[in-house]
């Protein structure tokens, strides 16, 4: 019960990074060359939701949902 918790609580603190990511692709209201990275990582995080709710792929759930706070970062810092 309360690694469900655990995951939820991961599943919202990383969507607010992955919303983050992708406001220029709604800003836009499309796919340019510029703009495949930020989809690439809003892909990739929503594989990383399906897999954290499976017990054997757990652990690359969470990798896959902390990828666009770790762009994010990159991002800013660079």
């Amino acid at each position: 019960m309360i690694l469900k918790i655990y995951r939820i609580i991961h599943l919202v603190w990383t969507g607010i990074f992955a919303f983050y990511i992708s406001i220029p692709i709604l800003e836009q209201g499309g796919l340019e060359r510029k703009l495949y990275n930020d989809a690439f990582f809003i892909a990739l995080w929503i594989i990383g939701v399906f897999l954290l709710f499976n017990k054997k792929l757990a652990k690359y759930g969470f990798l896959l949902t902390i990828m666009p706070f770790i762009f994010a970062i990159l991002i800013y810092i660079f």
